[in-house]
């Protein structure tokens, strides 16, 4: 086995689709099914089931992502230790995320790791939170912005910014402008799985205000959920920065309480944070300054501001627009 054929492995698994695969990895298809091939032959079985939607991982396949993500996760951290003591930012950083925080942030962070940072190659994969949740856990990413609601122990979070959450429908929706809290959770609605931060979020609201949700259907796929809305009388609560003006949606904002959720820098506490991850920190971080502090760019996004600890009741109900109370979290230097 060659680390180049683990890696086009890892990366084809991960996206479901040799072409995926090829288009994140930057080759040619048939460059990527070769090498997959020459996997297969060396191992002496297929690693993948072939279908017209994509592939998935046999058994065979599954032993084998358990040991390459060891594998390539060890070598990428081989490679930090020893560029580390050269005192140059270089190397590949992956970082993961919500849809809608990385088609923001990845364009200007891309453009200034090229200009400060040159030999550093920076690589995004995207997921609802749950799955950066788990990523990260796994060891398969080196940073990760994540919803507040998945905090654990294993993680080293710092808070970065506000995005509203709104109730999203296709059309206008019948019961105002505005949705108070208590209306929206009559609605039907769709919302991801309870493993992803944004269910955890509205239903925490939800508790809170000792409400039911009308829950009619679960799916972990923006794409799909906008789609949903457009075949029937159903609503989503989104960040109102995923909804774009092609979506052919309408954006209500949330009342008695608001809805908001934390975004969050996190790290993984089982290992130690390289010189080169430190880098494109601070460049991430400059790059959230420069969209919370001109108020533009991102719809619904708000600059963190730190306040005297409150309790976890309080907490549920956001403040003023421009404010938000902070929880216990760890700290990314």
């Amino acid at each position: 086995m060659e680390i180049k054929q683990l890696r086009y492995f890892k990366r084809v698994a991960d996206t479901g689709s040799v072409s995926r695969a090829a288009a994140a990895l930057s080759v040619a298809q048939p460059a990527v099914s070769r090498q997959i091939a020459n996997l297969e032959e060396s191992l002496g079985t297929p690693l993948f089931f072939r279908n017209g939607r994509g592939v998935k991982l046999t058994d065979a396949g599954q032993q084998l992502y358990t040991h390459t993500s060891e594998i390539l996760d060890a070598i990428r951290q081989a490679e930090q230790n020893v560029r580390d003591t050269m005192g140059i930012a270089r190397g590949t950083i992956l970082l993961g995320s919500m849809p809608t925080v990385i088609r923001y942030l990845a364009p200007p962070l891309l453009a200034r790791i090229a200009t400060s940072h040159p030999e550093l190659v920076l690589e995004f994969t995207e997921g609802l939170s749950g799955y950066v949740n788990e990523w990260l856990s796994n060891g398969l990413l080196d940073v990760a912005i994540l919803h507040d609601a998945a905090r654990t122990q294993h993680f080293l979070t710092e808070p970065l910014m506000r995005e509203e959450l709104v109730y999203v429908v296709a059309g206008e929706a019948r019961i105002g402008p505005t949705v108070p809290f208590r209306e929206l959770a009559a609605q039907p609605l769709v919302l991801p799985r309870k493993a992803h931060g944004l269910r955890l979020q509205v239903e925490r609201v939800a508790n809170h205000c000792r409400l039911p949700l009308t829950i009619v259907g679960e799916v972990d796929s923006l794409a799909a959920i906008k789609a949903m809305l457009h075949e029937g009388d159903k609503g989503a609560v989104l960040p109102r920065g995923a909804v774009l003006p092609s979506d052919g949606l309408t954006v209500h904002p949330v009342t008695d309480p608001p809805l908001s959720r934390t975004l969050l820098l996190a790290t993984s506490s089982q290992r130690p944070v390289s010189q080169t991850t430190r880098a494109v920190i601070q460049e991430l971080k400059q790059v959230v300054r420069a969209y919370t502090a001109s108020n533009g760019g991102w719809a619904g996004a708000e600059r963190y501001v730190d306040r005297p600890a409150a309790t976890q009741a309080a907490d549920l109900v956001p403040v003023r627009a421009g404010e938000m109370r902070p929880e216990r979290y760890g700290h990314v230097a």
